[in-house]
């Protein structure tokens, strides 16, 4: 009549067994699952700083061309003001030698024509000198109002470069921002099957152990 409680008492242990392999087996999917979603989140965490790393080297990228552009056009536009002032002095030169020129031509022409009526005396030498006096005021006033159109052609040159120093400053290089890496996570460490050994050991022991039931005792001393 012993058989019953042996059997029982077996298949209680078993029961424990299997309980703790189900538990550790459990625990070792929870760790992994675990691991694993920690794992991919880290993953998402390097796309996202590599894709905002990318994003901050094409903005750069992109500024540095427009500050390209930028600067080609203002130099360009520093050229061409330059040459067209140095064009219209050149031309006010220009204009100014011909007034001179003209001016003299004619003083000589007066000149000659005094020398050529034959009359002499100091009304004569007074005339003539007043003909070059003329003539040298003439040429001062000229000079003069050149060199005023140098200066002001001098100052709208400063005027023309510092136009272009700040439609070149208009345009700043962007500074990257910094992209932080993410850190790597700290991965569970697989679950020990020790504990797991001896609850199933104490399960299988204690079903052993466990006196069989009273009234299967009672039937035994029945018989």
């Amino acid at each position: 009549m012993c058989e019953p409680t042996l059997a029982i008492s077996l298949i209680s242990g078993g029961l424990g067994i299997a309980q703790s392999v189900a538990s550790y087996q459990q625990a070792q999917q929870e760790t992994a699952y675990a691991n694993a979603q920690a794992q991919q989140n880290f993953t998402f965490q390097q796309m996202q700083a590599s894709s905002a790393r990318h994003f901050e080297q094409m903005r750069e990228s992109q500024q540095n061309a427009v500050m390209q552009q930028n600067r080609f056009l203002a130099d360009k536009a520093y050229q061409d003001e330059i040459a067209q002032l140095n064009l219209r002095l050149m031309q006010e030169q220009e204009a100014a030698a011909q007034r001179q020129q003209e001016a003299a031509k004619q003083g000589m022409q007066l000149r000659g024509e005094v020398v050529a009526s034959g009359r002499t005396g100091a009304s004569v030498d007074n005339l003539i000198a007043d003909y070059y006096r003329q003539q040298a005021a003439f040429d001062y006033a000229t000079q003069r109002n050149l060199a005023f159109t140098g200066a002001q052609t001098q100052q709208a040159k400063v005027a023309s470069a510092a136009t272009r120093g700040s439609r070149i400053a208009s345009q700043q290089p962007y500074i990257q921002q910094p992209i932080v890496d993410p850190i790597a996570p700290i991965m569970r460490p697989e679950p020990s099957a020790l504990p797991y050994v001896i609850s199933g050991a104490t399960s299988a022991l204690g079903a052993y152990q466990t006196p069989p039931p009273v009234s299967a005792f009672n039937a035994k001393r029945s018989n």
